[in-house]
């Protein structure tokens, strides 16, 4: 894949990916419950 073919036109910072897992791994996150989170900057379209 290329960064142009990703609409935030970079790829992501390790960090930045670390912050959704970290959020999901929290106690703000405890009504969660299965989801399936794009962390792709856009990349993958959906309605």
């Amino acid at each position: 894949m290329a960064k142009n073919e990703i609409p935030m036109g970079r790829f992501a910072d390790p960090s930045e990916i670390g912050y959704a897992v970290a959020f999901l791994s929290s106690q703000k996150a405890s009504y969660i419950t299965g989801i399936s989170l794009a962390i792709d900057g856009g990349w993958r379209k959906s309605l």
